[in-house]
């Protein structure tokens, strides 16, 4: 039995990511509150690259626009750690960015201070070293402070991600014969993947009012996507693997019979396997991940693989794999009519006309 360490998971991760913003606010608003008398109005709060200011804002309007901005970021730093289920790279850059943002927005305040006019105000690179070690020391705290996880017994270790690997776990095997019909279906979602969309919806319906629709617009599109696209439905039938929005026919992706070479089940990492959540595409990989754990892994006849995290993936799996080699063996003449010798796992036989339905 081999032991494999989880990601960090619950509240812990990203309810440290969202202290890491509390305290840089807080660290602002009490650099602000000692130093406002000796702020000019208005404040320089924008420098050009020779760190000369080009941007300014009205001493009582700029407490609260740096407050939003730091609400708007900690809104989508601790939704997506949520939605990674405490990913250390994202809780380290989570962290990283509330140290970045409080530094500088201290160095604001503090190089205003005193000064006659806000045209004089200047921010030199050394403030950019400075906020750029608080972003290292906060990553390097807030990741330990999220906790390791706990080690999950295995019965076999994760394969690594790439074509040799994909089916060291074989999926059940059925027979089906000519004439008999199976169908599996289940529905598969994410609610952290939900709470990023709404994490998105919420920084950008902040942002609208503080910069206008043109910032806040984006970040609201891609809450909707996420909020539409959170759940998928799974199908294994005679048409192939379908794979579509829950509750929508369209848009769907279809893998047909004729073009599946061998499928199984593997646990999948999306970060790692497919570079993100959702529905991803990478050089010989695609497929739909909204959660870390068992997925259909579909070996395609070009070589390169599917995929879908869904429960129950081997049950799906062996469905596929029977019904593919039934429509290869219907391609050759001569041929069998069984799909499969031996049979192992549940509903490993059906008969006519028969649906296995995974949830």
């Amino acid at each position: 039995m081999i032991v494999s360490p989880r990601p960090v998971s619950g509240l812990r991760a990203p309810l440290v990511v969202a202290a890491a913003h509390l305290l840089a606010c807080a660290a602002f608003l009490t650099v602000f509150l000692i130093r406002r008398d000796g702020l000019p109005d208005p404040v320089a709060t924008h420098f050009s690259g020779s760190g000369g200011a080009d941007g300014f804002t009205t001493l009582g309007a700029f407490p609260y626009e740096v407050l939003g901005m730091f609400l708007v970021v900690a809104l989508l730093c601790t939704g997506l750690t949520y939605a990674t289920r405490g990913h250390r790279l994202l809780v380290g850059l989570g962290c990283a960015v509330a140290g970045l943002l409080g530094a500088v927005a201290v160095a604001v305040v503090v190089n205003n201070a005193g000064a006659e006019t806000a045209g004089g105000v200047r921010l030199g690179p050394g403030v950019l070293g400075v906020a750029a070690a608080v972003a290292a020391a906060a990553a390097g705290l807030g990741v330990p402070a999220a906790g390791r996880g706990h080690a999950a017994p295995q019965a076999k270790a994760a394969p690594q991600a790439g074509p040799d690997d994909a089916f060291a776990e074989p999926a059940p095997r059925f027979v089906l014969r000519e004439g008999e019909s199976a169908v599996w279906t289940r529905g598969a979602g994410s609610r952290p993947v939900l709470v990023g969309g709404g994490s998105l919806l919420a920084a950008g319906a902040v942002l609208t009012p503080l910069a206008g629709w043109a910032a806040g617009l984006g970040l609201m599109a891609g809450g909707v996507v996420l909020c539409a696209c959170f759940a998928v439905r799974v199908t294994v039938d005679r048409h192939g693997l379908t794979v579509n929005v829950l509750g929508l026919p369209r848009p769907r992706v279809r893998i047909p019979l004729d073009r599946i070479e061998e499928a199984a089940c593997r646990d999948i990492e999306p970060l790692r396997d497919l570079g993100g959540w959702g529905y991803r595409a990478v050089p010989g990989r695609s497929g739909f991940a909204l959660r870390s754990g068992p997925a259909v892994v579909v070996r395609l006849t070009t070589g390169s693989e599917f995929v879908v995290t869904v429960d129950d993936a081997a049950t799906a799996a062996g469905l596929l794999g029977a019904l593919a080699e039934r429509e290869r063996e219907r391609a050759v003449p001569g041929t069998g009519t069984d799909a499969t010798a031996g049979t192992t796992g549940p509903a490993a036989r059906t008969t006519p006309p028969t649906t296995t339905r995974g949830g």
